[in-house]
C-alpha cells in the first residue's frame, strides 16, 4: 500500500490553491508515522482525517486537502466514495471536533460503497 508522504500532502495543499504553509506539522508527522504501524487502513485515515479537521495542520485549506486525501484512499483500496456525504461528515468533524478515532472510522463508513454496480452504470 503507499501511503502519502507529507510532501505528497503538501502538494495536495498546493493544488487546492493553497501555500502548502504548516501551523501544526506535528500533528502530521504523527498521524504519518501512526500509519506506518497500524494495518486497518480506514484507522489509518482516521487520524489523517484528525489531524487536518481538529488540528489544523495547515494554515489554510484543511478541509479541502482532507477531501482529496480521503478520496485517495478510498479509491486506492477499490471502493467508492460519496463525495457529498463525504463533505457533510468533513464539516460535521471540524464543527464538533470529534477526536476519537473509532468516531471518525464509523463516520467515513457511511461515505464508502464498493465498487459501481450495474445499476451504477445506468445513464
Amino acid at each position: 500500500m503507499y501511503i502519502l508522504n507529507k510532501k505528497d500532502i503538501v502538494a495536495l495543499n498546493q493544488s487546492v490553491g493553497e501555500a502548502g504553509a504548516f501551523i501544526n506539522e506535528n500533528s502530521l508527522d504523527f498521524s504519518l508515522h501512526f500509519s506506518k504501524i497500524k494495518k486497518n487502513w480506514l484507522y489509518k485515515l482516521s487520524y489523517l482525517v484528525q489531524s487536518f479537521l481538529v488540528d489544523h495542520v495547515f494554515q489554510d485549506g484543511n478541509k479541502r486537502t482532507c477531501f482529496l486525501v480521503v478520496v485517495y484512499y478510498v479509491e486506492y483500496h477499490g471502493k467508492k466514495v460519496n463525495k457529498d456525504r463525504l463533505l457533510m461528515i468533513i464539516r460535521r468533524i471540524a464543527a464538533k471536533n470529534i477526536t476519537n478515532p473509532v468516531q471518525i472510522v464509523r463516520l467515513l463508513y457511511h461515505v464508502i460503497k464498493e465498487k459501481s454496480s450495474k445499476l451504477d452504470r445506468r445513464e
